[in-house]
């Protein structure tokens, strides 16, 4: 037997040769790897006939091969199989999987799902599953990968966790489980990952919504404690006249009156937890250079953590630019330094020789260690957890922490979920900005779209297109369960063998090698690179002020804030920009939503309208991406995040 907090290097499914895989997914225990949520279902029962297909969108459709061809243009190949289900015919698409289109036999009959493309000669379908059909077909999990890891492969792993298990390890008190009519976490767990029924799937979200927000409760409880102390970092200089000289801009007033805000509560000998909240490009990482500054330049040391390497070398550099002149030395732990250069910093932190770094999530590791750890700084808050911030913090000796968002979270959910943190909103944008202009389109207009593009980049412009979904390395051994997702690649060399074939399209996601990141992002911003077709990776810190469209493919697959947080990625100039969302979802609510992001550009707006009309996702489909590092919990269901608070309280109080 297993208990829950046991390495996944025990289960046979896993052993040593895929342990490796799974730790790039942060699953490290049998206790990761049950909470690594299904990001979507595939719902093989549900299929329809080729004529039920009316719009675009996803479908399951059952029917059996008649005819197969491909076609080879440069690095693409597409291959063809023509289905039918006994009435009507429609074509499946493969890009580059040959061992896919290989495993799809002639006259056997498959239930096919995927993206139905209309055409006026025949219904076409961009290919993302396929199963073998037999009657009793249920839902099938698919699950966020990395290269190398297949959802069978991980689904395996989640049946072999279960069997094995000895004990499931509870926080819910069992009157509070009998209370709230919630069910037992086995049976949680084994419905989140193999849904028999779609009730069944809502009985174990609940469960598992509710045990994750009453963690996160604790965890910021427990923080909180902490910071309640008086402040052990000193400060006496609290001049910042050289680091206003130092700047080249005139910083606006919101700048100026946060900075002051924090610089008193820092003067009133306060350990100062800070939550700086402000729209995308009006300059929160202004003012935490400043703070940085006034931490630094008082002997103590300041780490500023990023959620992505190529976010953290960009505030690197523009530390770099401003330190250089303050004679405060800032280095990086992020991006490809070599194992030389590591050790190097690692060591200067330790001597106090370095003031500031700036680094990923790696700056939680044990390994590091600082001399006086003044001041900790984590960008796009949400994409850490209450654990990662506080190990950061344990580094030093109390430090002030600020944690900034350019997701505006309304202010009672944001209260509630940081339990009266005190917060500072920017709510003034640089001058000379202009507003985003967004379209909400259906993909009628993609011929439109593209043409205008055209139009952009021939007077000099720069594009970006969002796919939503994760890409996958193909595998030399496709079976017939085995998911296949259309990727940026496929989609960029579409384009680059098509309609842009004049221009340099380049594609970029989140399983790349980092060199392999930076080398794109750089040559994008020399505007090398015309079209960067990428996953949300470019969400967060990405900053070229020559791209001026930002095309959002299947925006129906984002929650608003990321849909606002990859509207500014553009607009980041004097330059006219335009974002659309294009969607061909036939969901009156999903469209409500999507007008109002059109509509609206200020992000505390959309995070009302939010807080107002979300649901709690889609149940079938891909999930909705919230705002939060949460692995299923949807915060704005109020009345489970109070209930999840008060067991939380409860729990520290009893010291369960």
């Amino acid at each position: 037997m297993l208990d829950i907090f046991d390495n996944v290097v025990k289960l046979k499914s896993v052993g040593e040769i895929n342990c490796d895989l799974y730790n790039k997914l942060g699953i490290y225990t049998i206790n990761d790897i049950l909470w690594h949520i299904p990001r979507s279902y595939i719902d093989f029962g549900a299929y329809v006939k080729i004529e039920e297909t009316q719009h675009e969108g996803l479908f399951a459709v059952r029917g059996y091969a008649v005819e197969k061809k491909s076609i080879k243009k440069k690095n693409l190949t597409i291959y063809t199989v023509t289905v039918t289900d006994g009435n009507n015919f429609m074509d499946v698409q493969i890009f580059n999987g040959r061992q896919v289109y290989q495993a799809i036999a002639s006259g056997v009959e498959f239930v096919f799902w995927g993206r139905i493309i209309k055409t006026r000669r025949i219904v076409n379908m961009q290919l993302r599953s396929f199963v073998r059909f037999k009657e009793g077909l249920t839902m099938q999990p698919s699950y966020s990968l990395t290269a190398g890891l297949k959802s069978r492969m991980v689904a395996a792993s989640v049946q072999e966790s279960l069997r094995r298990l000895s004990s499931f390890h509870s926080l819910v008190p069992a009157e509070t489980q009998k209370q709230m009519k919630l069910v037992s976490l086995p049976y949680a767990f084994q419905n989140i990952h193999f849904p028999k029924t779609k009730e069944a799937l809502v009985l174990a979200r609940n469960r598992l919504m509710f045990d994750e927000l009453v963690n996160f409760s604790l965890g910021v409880l427990e923080f909180k404690a902490k910071k309640s102390v008086p402040s052990e970092i000193k400060i006496k200089d609290f001049d910042c006249s050289e680091f206003y000289k130092t700047i080249k801009f005139e910083p606006t007033n919101a700048q100026k009156r946060v900075i002051n805000e924090i610089v008193l509560k820092i003067k009133s000998g306060a350990t100062i937890w800070q939550l700086i909240q402000g729209d995308v490009g009006c300059g929160k990482t202004l003012v935490v250079t400043a703070i940085a500054y006034l931490i630094c330049k008082n002997g103590y040391q300041a780490a500023i953590m990023a959620p992505t390497a190529v976010l953290a070398n960009q505030h690197y550099e523009n530390f770099k630019e401003i330190f250089k002149f303050l004679k405060v030395k800032v280095e990086r732990l992020a991006g490809k330094l070599t194992a030389t250069e590591k050790q190097r910093v690692k060591e200067l932190l330790v001597s106090g020789e370095i003031s500031c770094v700036v680094g990923t999530s790696a700056l939680t590791s044990p390994a590091i260690k600082f001399k006086n750890l003044g001041l900790v700084v984590t960008d796009e808050q949400h994409k850490f957890g209450v654990r990662q911030r506080e190990k950061l913090s344990e580094k030093g000796s109390n430090p002030h922490t600020i944690i900034m968002s350019a997701t505006p979270i309304p202010r009672t959910l944001a209260m509630m979920l940081y339990n009266n943190i005190d917060m500072s909103i920017i709510d003034e944008a640089p001058p000379g900005r202009k507003p985003i202009k967004t379209y909400f389109v259906t993909p009628n207009y993609r011929v439109r779209i593209y043409n205008f593009m055209k139009k952009e980049i021939e007077d000099g412009r720069q594009c970006y297109i969002v796919c939503p979904f994760v890409e996958l390395e193909e595998d030399e051994n496709v079976t017939e369960n085995e998911e296949i997702f259309k990727s940026v690649k496929e989609y960029a060399e579409t384009l680059k063998t098509g309609i842009f074939s004049d221009y340099t399209v380049e594609f970029i996601h989140g399983k790349m090698v980092q060199s392999k990141k930076e080398t794109l992002m750089q040559a994008f911003k020399r505007n090398e690179i015309q079209i960067l077709v990428a996953t949300t990776i470019i969400e967060v810190g990405v900053d070229v002020s020559n791209a001026s469209i930002i095309l959002i493919e299947g925006a129906e697959n984002f929650g608003l804030a990321q849909l606002h947080q990859l509207r500014g990625r553009i607009g980041r100039s004097n330059l006219q920009s335009y974002c659309i969302l294009l969607s061909g979802s036939e969901n009156e609510g999903t469209k409500k939503r999507l007008a109002f992001v059109a509509k609206h550009t200020n992000g505390f707006e959309i995070a009302e309208f939010d807080l107002k009309t979300r649901g709690p996702g889609e149940l079938l489909g891909v999930r909705q991406h919230g705002a939060f590092n949460f692995k299923i919990a949807d915060p704005y269901n109020m009345e489970l995040l109070l209930k999840a608070q008060a067991t939380a309280k409860f729990l520290l109080q009893n010291n369960t």
